[in-house]
């Protein structure tokens, strides 16, 4: 019986697979679930998939590390967009939705 040889993965490889398991825990993919998909996607050991999502919940508590003030700007720049873009396609329920939804986080009463 021949020994499976595994060549080491690039850190580029890593890295994406890094990502992807973090979508996969952002999606509640469980451990066993993603434990298959890096078997069937990139024949790794069950303790290099545990690595990965060593890693990718690594990157996830530092992305909720975000403090308010920068999530509520986001937030804010993300609603603006839609209200442009729904103006510029005439959907007005949705500009207005848009609107009142950045009113409501920066506390305007209207």
């Amino acid at each position: 019986m021949a020994k499976k040889t595994h060549t080491k993965s690039t850190n580029a490889e890593m890295t994406a697979r890094i990502n992807t398991v973090y979508g996969l825990l952002i999606k509640s993919y469980s451990r066993f679930e993603i434990l298959q998909y890096a078997a069937e996607h990139w024949d790794v050991s069950e303790r290099t998939a545990d690595i990965y999502m060593q890693r990718a919940r690594q990157l996830i508590a530092k992305d909720s590390e975000i403090e308010r003030p920068e999530w509520l700007a986001a937030a804010i720049a993300r609603l603006v967009k839609y209200e442009q873009k729904a103006g510029r396609d005439e959907n007005l329920q949705v500009a207005i939705k848009a609107l009142e939804t950045q009113a409501k986080l920066l506390r305007f009463d209207i």
